[in-house]
């Protein structure tokens, strides 16, 4: 995810500054420290520059005309910084979410799901892979609410009755043995859309931890290209209607 901020100088088109477009991106990478209050004052802010910008571009559009070079330049201004104001609002949304409680022995999977202008997106189905794109049905799905929210919880393996020498806790004691840690398996995000097409699929392992919660955020690309359709064994349970035809 991105952003990026042009400063407007007077009438001239050159009005890109690379070095504040880095600085606030980084800035908003490690906004986990700002305070909700501070957010809001960043977002006023850039809401007034909305404002002063927009009547430079209605301005510009009355002397120059609408497909004059100053008009794109200062509405190419306007565009950035409603993206900013729109990625304030995300990280706000971030930095006041509770991570879900994770037993001992599984890992969770949890975070929002955006539009390629940093919205929310309601309805999408977000569920694991192997790497060969095969649905892995014992982590379950999850559907994002309104706020594009999602968490897969996953408890652990059950344990397995013991047999044989194993029952004898004498013996386990003697040896000194301790059962072995878990290990998180080896799986990828994908997330369907509202019409159960798919529309992401991660090219990268997701780093679970034992014990952990792993915050994942997702921002689409613009239009959604569908990469395929929604795992039969999602639809026969979230949609028997459409599996039955």
């Amino acid at each position: 995810m991105s952003t990026s901020t042009t400063v407007l100088t007077g009438l001239t088109p050159e009005v890109a500054d690379s070095e504040v477009e880095t600085g606030l991106i980084a800035g908003l990478t490690a906004a986990d420290s700002l305070s909700a209050s501070r957010l809001d004052n960043l977002s006023l802010v850039h809401q007034a520059r909305i404002t002063q910008l927009t009547r430079t571009v209605n301005s510009l559009i009355a002397e120059y005309g609408a497909d004059a070079k100053q008009v794109v330049t200062a509405q190419a201004a306007v565009t950035a910084t409603q993206a900013i104001v729109a990625r304030l609002l995300v990280v706000k949304q971030q930095t006041a979410e509770t991570a879900p409680v994770v037993s001992s022995t599984g890992w969770a999977v949890w975070g929002h799901v955006y539009d390629s202008t940093s919205q929310p997106l309601s309805g999408y189905c977000v569920f694991l892979t192997d790497a060969q794109k095969n649905y892995q049905s014992a982590y379950g799905f999850q559907f994002t609410d309104s706020t594009g929210a999602f968490a897969i919880n996953y408890a652990g393996p059950a344990a397995a009755p013991a047999t044989g020498a194993a029952q004898s806790t004498g013996a386990a004691q003697e040896t000194g043995a301790a059962p072995a840690p878990p290990t998180p398996p080896t799986v990828y995000l994908a997330i369907t859309n509202a019409k159960a097409q798919l529309v992401s699929e991660g090219a990268k392992p997701l780093p679970l931890i034992i014990g952990s919660a792993l915050y994942v955020d997702t921002t689409l690309a613009a239009g959604e290209p569908v990469l395929g359709d929604l795992p039969a064994e999602i639809k026969r349970v979230a949609q028997p209607d459409q599996a039955a035809k």
